[in-house]
């Protein structure tokens, strides 16, 4: 695997499958047992100057009993050269973060809104997120994607981001890692991946016609309506046979890929970053 530079990467699966310890492994906060990790080229075991490079935010996110935000982001600006403090205390103000309370005492949303805040003022070059919207509401979670998208382009960086909200951030993601039980079954440009499958719906028996001999991926019934999921591209005669028997032909969603694909596995060896 090879994540680029200055791009999004969708880190895709459902929850248990591998995600966060892949993030560990690249992180070296796992051991890895075989393989080889590179962040800029270096191996990150040991290697104090990749340390404030890398900032991880993770859904079991921990701070010290006494910390409060106010400490922290005052604290913060010593690990992180590049931190922003006007963009933390914006987004501390737009989170409507309680400063003088101690983590301890916050909510799980709220704990997730101050690691977002470290997140993205940290302005980190290589910037891990692990479902990091766990407890936010729908308006919170808009307002992440909002400030996401801003620091970003402000600030380009490298950013693996997990979630299993897959359609919901799909419009933030460039590339996109699927993994199933701990293997990597997709790793492709986001378009590429969209455009590696798509959705036949319709009447079951005339849907199973216009099918034939393709193969496919995953299926899912709604009443009478069949909804396949079909490997590769969509040919001018397949729409052609799926006009003729009142079929539609639609574009998969990243949610119904990670779906279809996340039965596929593949061996990797070696990441870099």
């Amino acid at each position: 695997m090879d994540f680029a530079p200055d791009r999004v990467h969708g880190l895709l699966g459902a929850n248990g499958v591998g995600k966060t310890t892949l993030m560990s492994v690249i992180l070296n906060h796992t051991f890895r047992s075989s393989g080889e990790v590179l962040i800029d080229g270096e191996d990150p075991r040991e290697n104090a100057r990749l340390l404030e490079r890398t900032c991880f935010i993770h859904e079991d996110q921990k701070f010290h009993d006494d910390d409060t935000p106010a400490s922290l982001l005052r604290i913060l600006p010593t690990f992180y050269p590049a931190w922003d403090t006007e963009l933390a205390e914006r987004l501390a103000s737009r989170f409507k973060l309680p400063m003088s309370t101690r983590t301890t005492k916050l909510s799980r949303g709220q704990r997730s809104a101050l690691a977002i805040v470290i997140s993205l003022a940290a302005r980190a070059p290589y910037t891990f997120m692990d479902e990091p919207y766990l407890g936010l509401d729908p308006g919170h979670r808009a307002l992440f994607y909002e400030e996401f998208a801003r620091a970003l382009a402000e600030h380009p960086r490298t950013v693996i981001l997990s979630t299993h909200l897959i359609d919901e951030v799909s419009d933030l993601l460039e590339d996109v890692v699927m993994i199933e039980d701990g293997r990597v079954t997709v790793d492709a440009d986001i378009d590429d991946a969209r455009d590696s499958a798509f959705v036949l719906r319709g009447l079951e028996p005339v849907v199973r016609d216009v099918v034939g001999a393709r193969r496919v991926l995953r299926e899912h019934r709604l009443g009478n309506i069949l909804s396949v999921t079909v490997d590769g591209t969509a040919t001018a005669e397949d729409r052609r046979r799926a006009d003729a028997a009142n079929v539609s032909v639609e574009p998969v969603t990243l949610q119904e890929l990670v779906a279809a694909r996340g039965m596929r596995g593949a061996d990797d060896a070696e990441m870099s970053v």
